[in-house]
């Protein structure tokens, strides 16, 4: 596991199972986000006030098409009549336009969707999973998950010696949670136990003691009444220690203060109390809060290594590193600038900060820290190869850049198939931008550009400069169809489907999408 800081926490769920994560995180009432990621399968949840309120999957099958199809809710002719399906909003927002169903009905839907999603992936043995409480869902897209009953049944399918394992020494204590809202109930044996407790904490060793039951049958019902949220866990390997519960808590509202500049702090009227993420910040010199915005996205523009982003002598500690992020987090975060920001600025703005966040990312930790000088290193190293051979900076740039672009590229596409779009834009943005040449960075940058209505006609831009560089390409083609379609340009979407057709005349989706349009 990384180590433990406010920003975000990674580690594989070996050491860390799924339903631990979602009980430690339902009990600090953290919001945010937890992404996992087993074998092929990527999951990413979202979380307010501990809650489970969102997720998705890559999986074919926690799709809504493919659920509604299972069940025999809709058929393929549906599916034909909505070629935007693969974007499960979109696909339930025309579902519901079409008076398939009612909204009640598709909420209830995606709730049995999200719980589905939560009950494949509690069975992941293997993975990494990362958890950040900077990243927020939409208000518009939350629903109402039983998280605690998801995992009261979930801890009931785990063996007595699974179970066992869980506990990390006697010093751990158990005392009643507060009463909540619930739809299930303990069987005898757990009721029981329940019953031992009053007021007051319970070890480990009084509760075997009152339990009247084997060791390993008592340790299994406490592990299933603290997963269920009957019981508190104390005293244990949290995840979460109390102080940084406080810390991501005080960072949480910081980042949504206004901007603002700040009087010079006297050296005594700093508070006597340990170094906090404000205090940090705070403790910069005068000059780092003076940077205007334009200043700020100049820096990361020219900015040709994470060190330079972060404005950091390459040979600084962590704590510098910390510093300066959250220096430039506090004052230039996009949550800053929704409000009266032009457009463009404001993409830019995004662009920066994930920019700065990577940087953060790799600079934090000390195994990704080592291995990213280490390439720096090596590309000093061939840099020097090429001016020894005569070959020019400018070539080094450009083969540089390309790599860049497809790094930005393969996490913008993780991304956008996770349905994560406002994650994406950035990087796809960015792929687009330092290799203008590449018709895949540019197909799916107006994908994505698609989903927002004031970028259609950049959207349209993209889909049309990905056709030109790569003509014979039928996925764009089809692309720049379902663009036409969604936004109802069907005389479009007609001409283009019979221009695919000449340069592939078998191709199925476009036989059956012209044969659609011809009903409209």
């Amino acid at each position: 596991m990384t180590p433990r800081n406010n920003q975000e926490i990674k580690g594989n769920l070996q050491s860390r199972s799924l339903a631990e994560l979602l009980a430690e995180i339902a009990d600090a009432q953290f919001d945010g986000s937890l992404r996992l990621a087993h074998e092929n399968y990527k999951v990413i949840i979202y979380f307010s006030g501990g809650e489970v309120v969102f997720a998705a999957s890559n999986a074919r099958s926690s799709r809504l098409f493919d659920i509604l199809l299972r069940e025999k809710k809709i058929d393929q002719f549906v599916l034909k009549a909505n070629p935007n399906f693969v974007n499960d909003m979109e696909f339930a927002k025309n579902l519901v336009a079409q008076n398939l169903f009612t909204q009640e009905t598709m909420d209830g839907l995606f709730a049995h969707q999200i719980e589905n999603i939560l009950r494949e992936a509690l069975n992941w043995k293997t993975g990494d999973w990362q958890f950040s409480h900077l990243v927020r869902i939409k208000e518009n897209i939350r629903f109402q998950i039983n998280t605690r009953k998801i995992l009261f049944d979930f801890a009931h399918t785990l063996f007595e010696n699974e179970t066992l394992e869980r506990f990390s020494g006697k010093a751990e204590t158990f005392t009643l949670a507060p009463p909540f809202s619930n739809n299930f109930s303990p069987n005898p044996h757990e009721a029981f136990i329940l019953s031992r407790f009053a007021n007051s904490a319970l070890t480990l060793d009084e509760i075997k003691a009152v339990s009247g039951l084997p060791e390993a049958k008592t340790l299994q019902i406490l592990y299933v009444l603290w997963l269920g949220g009957f019981l508190v866990r104390r005293n244990w390997d949290s995840l979460f220690s109390q102080e940084l519960v406080e810390m991501i808590r005080s960072a949480k509202i910081e980042l949504k203060k206004p901007v603002f500049k700040p009087a010079p702090l006297k050296l005594e009227t700093l508070p006597s109390k340990p170094e906090t993420i404000e205090t940090v910040i705070e403790a910069e010199p005068a000059e780092a809060e003076e940077m205007t915005l334009d200043q700020y996205l100049a820096q990361i523009k020219a900015s040709t290594n994470y060190y330079e982003i972060l404005d950091i002598d390459p040979k600084c500690d962590f704590t510098e590193i910390k510093a300066a992020y959250f220096n430039f987090a506090k004052r230039f975060h996009p949550d800053h600038f929704h409000k009266g920001t032009d457009a463009a600025v404001f993409q830019q703005i995004q662009d920066a900060f994930a920019q700065l966040a990577q940087a953060y990312d790799t600079l934090k930790n000390k195994d990704s820290r080592e291995s990213y000088d280490f390439k720096i290193r090596k590309e000093l190293a061939k840099r020097e190869e090429m001016k020894a051979a005569g070959i020019s900076e400018e070539k080094f740039s450009e083969e540089e850049q390309k790599d860049m672009a497809t790094d930005n590229f393969d996490k913008g596409f993780d991304l956008l198939m996770e349905e994560a779009y406002e994650e994406a834009m950035p990087y796809l943005a960015r792929a687009a931008h330092l290799s203008p040449d590449v018709a895949r960075f540019r197909a799916y940058y107006g994908k994505i550009l698609s989903y927002i209505e004031k970028q259609r006609h950049k959207a349209e831009q993209e889909l049309q400069t990905a056709i030109k560089l790569d003509p014979n390409n039928t996925t764009f083609r089809l692309m720049l169809v379902e663009f036409f379609i969604q936004y109802k340009l069907y005389k479009r979407a007609e001409g283009e489907l019979n221009r695919l057709l000449a340069i592939e005349p078998e191709n199925k989706e476009a036989q059956i999408l012209l044969s659609d349009l011809a009903k409209k």
